[in-house]
């Protein structure tokens, strides 16, 4: 096998790893050596793929945030804010991992890992913008076909889907009973022109 597919192999191993440590037991008691441990690699094959613990908590709240967004936001030439808010209630109602988290890794596991540490954050943030930066292209398209509503700037837009998102994502783990196939349909007939 190829080293650079080797070393791929084990930093993946290792971000498995820590998702599944720092869920079962807390950001701030997961150690460096149970991550090792459970990913079958040293400390010193750590420190190879990451400068610290948070950079490795950074990569799995990367991992499972971009998950989520490459889910919602699918490559295509013109994106289109109807179904991505229509993919993500589809995710929530069927329980795809990235939408309501894994078995082990929830929304609060990220919470407290942006919590502890401004690193985190701000890795979270950056991903988030992304996310805003992507609904707010589509709330363009959309507007430009008459699709969305344009009284209301695409930013804006933007903003409060993203809000929305983090809400149900909170909702969800919680347990709260919502009926979000109602709330999305709502949504669309909101944001339509």
């Amino acid at each position: 096998m190829p080293r650079a597919e080797r070393a791929a192999e084990t930093r993946e191993a290792l971000i498995v790893a820590a998702a599944q440590e720092l869920a079962e037991k807390g950001i701030e008691a997961a150690s460096l050596n149970a991550i090792c441990d459970r990913a079958g690699f040293t400390r010193g094959a750590f420190y190879v793929h990451f400068r610290d613990r948070d950079d490795l908590v950074a990569a799995v709240v990367e991992r499972v945030l971009g998950r989520f967004q490459d889910m919602l936001f699918p490559k295509e030439d013109v994106p289109d804010l109807g179904a991505t808010i229509g993919q993500f209630v589809g995710a929530i109602l069927s329980g795809v991992p990235e939408a309501v988290g894994t078995t082990r890794w929830k929304f609060h596991h990220t919470l407290a890992a942006c919590a502890g540490s401004s690193r985190i954050r701000a890795k979270y943030n950056g991903l988030q913008n992304q996310a805003l930066d992507r609904l707010a292209y589509a709330a363009v398209v959309g507007q430009k076909k008459k699709k969305v509503r344009s009284d209301v700037e695409a930013r804006t837009l933007a903003e409060i889907l993203l809000v929305l998102t983090l809400g149900v994502s909170a909702a969800t783990e919680l347990g709260l009973e919502i009926d979000y196939a109602k709330g999305g349909a709502a949504l669309g007939k909101l944001l339509s022109s």
